[in-house]
């Protein structure tokens, strides 16, 4: 028989209730652990469990009211409401949108019109993040919804965007009258352009006619007259053709055509035209080919004669005695041609500003050279649509001498006929 069995048949019924009894023992022991395991579980575990969740939700409460103070205290309006559309909360700047009512247990629909163009439930059910406008009590505004599906409400945010509106029609206006004026002044410049040139023409005309019947009569002094007519007659036609490209340029709308064009031919045909105005002033102009060959590039025809126009035009204009000269040579791939002068020449101080429209060094009713001031930034205009250089040596008394560099690239260099 087993051993077990055998030390129970040992038991005594004296000694059933003994200590010496195992079973008994046992049985205390277990009722011990289970007293105590009880009286700790009791009286320390359930206390603590209900201080941490008692804990855990003064914490919610503070956040909650945290959020419910920042949510007072903002400048912008925020809305609350539950997934049936019912508003269950409206901070100060809310309820200042709609002075004397009382948005709790409103509608969403009654107080902002733009919910109704969606669907709360699905918003608040997919987390979806919507923008909107809308004009409240005579103002703009901006709102974003938020659905939150974790505590099953909808967040309106608003801002109140009215004076960002009135800016914006303010400049929708003004742009409307900037282009308004934009359309008047080309129209003012074509019809003055046309009014002024067409007395002109009759003018140069008249002039060229008189000088070919006093040509054989040797009267130097009528001859100097007409000469002077015709120089300034051309000085205007200048001067409405800057004023003319000034608008295309500043408004985007001259259009570059690049083509074949004699180098040479151009020089040449600007030095006729020039010629009689340097003659007046007792200067020589000059005109040299250091390439000793036919030279053709390929540029804009217009932009490059408007480029040596005005060079000319500034080296006769500062010149009081000497020469202007002009020399076509070649600087590695390159094309140049300097435009040098013997003039007043031009200060250090002044050479930044060179390129600057309606600047000249000498400024006021006391300057001793006339013009507008928009020459050279008419020049450096060109320059930069045909993708060309330009660059100036001066000195005060010595002259100027610029440089024109018609670039080796693709487009260019010497077309050899």
């Amino acid at each position: 028989m087993d051993s077990t069995f055998r030390s129970t048949e040992k038991i005594k019924p004296e000694t059933l209730f003994s200590t010496e009894n195992p079973i008994l023992f046992s049985i205390l022991a277990l009722t011990f652990i289970l007293v105590i395991t009880f009286i700790y579980y009791r009286y320390v575990i359930i206390p603590m469990k209900k201080k941490h969740l008692e804990e855990e939700k003064n914490l919610k409460l503070e956040q909650a009211e945290l959020m419910a103070l920042f949510a007072s205290l903002s400048p912008d309006p925020i809305f609350r409401f539950d997934p049936s559309g019912f508003i269950i909360l409206a901070n100060n700047s809310a309820h200042k949108i709609f002075p004397g009512k009382n948005l709790l247990g409103e509608h969403a629909q009654k107080v902002l019109p733009f919910v109704n163009d969606h669907d709360i439930k699905e918003v608040i059910s997919n987390n979806q993040t919507i923008s909107d406008t809308a004009l409240l009590g005579g103002r703009d505004f901006q709102f974003i919804i938020e659905g939150v599906s974790k505590f099953h409400v909808c967040q309106v945010y608003g801002r109140d965007i009215t004076e960002l509106k009135n800016t914006e029609r303010d400049l929708k206006e003004a742009l409307i009258r900037a282009e308004d004026a934009k359309r008047m002044k080309e129209f003012f410049l074509a019809q003055i352009s046309h009014e002024i040139r067409s007395p002109l023409n009759v003018i140069v005309g008249y002039s060229d006619l008189l000088a070919d019947e006093l040509k054989d009569e040797k009267k130097d002094e009528y001859t100097n007259i007409l000469r002077s007519m015709k120089n300034n007659s051309k000085r205007l036609y200048r001067t409405f053709d800057l004023l003319l490209n000034v608008s295309q340029l500043h408004t985007g709308k001259y259009d570059a055509r690049f083509e074949l064009v004699d180098l040479y031919s151009l020089l040449k045909t600007l030095q006729n035209e020039f010629m009689s105005m340097a003659e007046e002033k007792g200067l020589l102009l000059e005109l040299t080919n250091s390439i000793n060959e036919d030279v053709s590039v390929i540029v804009d025809h217009y932009a490059l004669a408007q480029i040596f126009m005005n060079l000319l035009d500034n080296a006769i204009k500062y010149t009081d005695k000497g020469w202007i000269k002009m020399n076509i040579y070649q600087s590695g791939s390159s094309v140049c041609v300097d435009v040098s002068d013997t003039g007043k020449g031009i200060s250090k101080e002044y050479v930044d500003k060179l390129f600057v429209p309606f600047t000249q060094e000498e400024m006021g009713y006391t300057r001793r050279y006339d013009g507008t001031g928009l020459g050279l930034s008419m020049v450096k205009s060109f320059i930069d649509i045909i993708k060309a250089k330009i660059k100036v040596k001066s000195e005060i008394n010595h002259g100027t001498n610029f440089t024109v560099i018609l670039s080796g690239e693709k487009r260019w260099g010497i077309q050899r006929k």
